[in-house]
């Protein structure tokens, strides 16, 4: 490829990326992609590589170079197969630090997939740690590249590739957790570790705030990696324990590992990216399973750091202003409880404060409803827990006063959940601008869920606090109603229509509340107590009433009146 050819390259990846003409976007990519046809186009990729300044270029050849090193793995030497990787790996140290960011983590996804294909083909493949290194001692700029190789590298280690069977990927899976894993988050910890001590010289904001999210982020993959080829869904809360390997436990143990992270959090300016990640990163290390402490002793000590840090977060609010924060925070609370016994909960030095904060936090929360909808179902599957774990520890010490805590904090709980939905009500009946939580269909399956168990711990005293909204507010709609009959008027006329809206809109809360409170309880369940059904015949015979005034008012229209949308797919929940 001569400079004219090379310059012509460069255009056509200029149009590729750039250009507003889709005819020329289209011819630019058939032209470029005639380099990922072939192995013969890799001494192109590393010319253009070489001597393009061209940034769209350089993006092209290096997504090349991998596109062809996966297709056709087989037709290269293991040393062909190392000389490209130490190619890449200069290429990075020589000119990483001026490349735009897209260029370098091409590069980088480029150097991972040679690591992980020709893993068992040379020793040199397994110790890319060991080439790392060398960046993570050099300027903070390559700092910052040895940190994304790693970060990387995890995440290749740990998803399958397409076109390799299963079997393939777990055993290079399993290879690099035992080689590699555990070093690799010594790295991620000790640099936090000096980013909180001030340590690195010379560093701009702007580049800690870089390595902080790296090293955060290499954490959490490390944490959440696939250790025993398990492949759990990541977006279900109640995947289990994460199965960390025997070697991590004195990492793990170390209550300097979890103070650490705590200290960051507390420390971060406000607004920081980086401190949902110590969040996520805690929510993590509190998910460990429970056979890799030892002795038992050394668990009950892991609990109490986690809860006196937890306490220490929600009396003085600490980050929770920020919705990203809040969110984590909420993740952590819950994932506490599903994977520690209330009993061993109970024997945690902080215990008793954290009693007195969380249901406080719980309740300031569920009233915070517009930023908060993501993060609800956390706060109500932490409380059903709770009260599904409480038959298991009337006979422990201090199980008295457990039983008396959520006693007291259960109905709270409810009335407050129940008020702030009714309260989202309105407020997006009168503001079309607000996000309406009835929209989101999974995050309400997801709440819903949660409902029987909670509420039918006293559920005499929740059942009259559902009574007494409904026929408040089916009082309020029966009027309004009839006023809207009597006047002529429909849901077109603005001021009525919106406040008719809202009131169904209520309706529609209570419906699907009381419709998960009753479908999803059984009499023969050991939470069951005399009078139960008296509650539910109380609360059906509400719904039944709004479905007669919903009727009533569409037959008296002639059909052109009809209740709000969420109202009717209330009835059908």
């Amino acid at each position: 490829m001569d400079a004219n050819e090379l310059k012509h390259f460069e255009m056509l990846c200029t149009a590729l990326y750039q250009s507003s003409d889709e005819r020329e976007r289209s011819l630019a990519q058939q032209n470029v992609l005639v380099l990922q046809s072939s192995a013969e186009h890799i001494p192109r990729c590393q010319h253009i590589l070489d001597n393009s300044t061209n940034m769209f270029a350089l993006l092209v050849a290096s997504t090349s170079l991998t596109k062809l090193i996966t297709t056709h793995w087989n037709n290269f030497t293991p040393a062909q197969r190392i000389d490209i990787r130490n190619y890449v790996l200069g290429y990075l140290a020589q000119k990483g630090p001026n490349l735009e960011k897209y260029v370098t983590v091409s590069l980088i996804q480029l150097v991972c997939r040679l690591t992980k294909f020709g893993w068992f083909d040379d020793e040199q493949f397994r110790e890319l740690n060991h080439e790392v290194s060398k960046f993570l001692q050099a300027t903070v700029d390559h700092c910052i590249i040895g940190l994304q190789i790693l970060n990387e590298l995890v995440t290749e280690m740990n998803q399958p590739v397409s076109g390799r069977n299963l079997t393939f990927h777990r055993k290079i899976a399993v290879a690099f957790r035992d080689a590699s894993l555990f070093h690799i988050f010594q790295v991620a910890l000790t640099t936090v570790k000096t980013l909180h001590l001030k340590s690195i010289p010379g560093a701009t904001a702007d580049q800690e705030n870089r390595m902080a999210e790296f090293a955060l982020n290499l954490a959490i993959k490390c944490l959440s990696f696939d250790f025993i080829g398990i492949n759990p869904d990541e977006s279900a809360e109640d995947a289990g324990a994460l199965q960390v390997p025997t070697s991590w436990r004195l990492i793990i143990q170390e209550p300097e590992t979890m103070t650490l992270l705590f200290d960051f959090y507390n420390a971060a300016p406000a607004g920081s990216p980086n401190a949902p990640r110590c969040l996520e990163t805690l929510m993590l290390l509190a998910s460990v399973r429970r056979s890799l402490f030892s002795p038992d002793q050394e668990r009950a000590a892991f609990l109490s750091r986690l809860l006196t840090g937890i306490c220490r977060i929600i009396s003085t609010q600490q980050g929770l202003s920020d919705p990203n924060n809040y969110h984590e925070f909420c993740r952590l609370l819950s994932r506490l409880k599903s994977n520690y016994q209330l009993s061993e909960l109970m024997k945690a030095e902080s215990f008793q404060d954290w009693m007195e904060l969380t249901p406080t936090f719980t309740v300031k929360s569920f009233t915070q409803w517009q930023w908060s909808a993501n993060s609800v179902h956390y706060l109500l599957g932490l409380w059903s827990r709770l009260v599904a774990a409480l038959p298991y520890v009337r006979t422990e010490r201090n199980g008295a006063a457990s039983i008396a805590f959520l006693d007291n904090s259960i109905p709270r709980i409810v009335q407050s959940y129940v008020q702030s939905r009714l309260d989202s009500a309105l407020q997006v009946s009168q503001d079309d601008t607000l996000d309406d939580p009835l929209e989101d269909e999974g995050s309400l399956a997801e709440q819903f869920d949660k409902l029987p168990t909670i509420c039918h711990y006293n559920y005499r005293v929740i059942g009259e606090y559902l009574l007494q909204m409904f026929d408040t507010i089916l009082t309020q709609y029966r009027e309004a109603c009839a006023l809207a009959m009597d006047a002529q008027m429909d849901d077109d006329d603005d001021t009525l229509g919106r406040g008719i809206h809202g009131l169904e809109m209520q309706l529609a809360w209570l419906i699907y509340i009381v419709g998960s409170i009753i479908g999803g309880h059984s009499y023969a369940s050991p939470q069951a107590a005399d009078g139960d059904e008296i509650v539910d015949a109380d609360l059906s015979n509400r719904v039944f009433s709004t479905m007669k005034i919903v009727e009533h008012r569409l037959i008296q229209s002639g059909g052109r009146v009809k209740c709000h949308i969420h109202l009717e797919l209330a009835f059908l929940h």
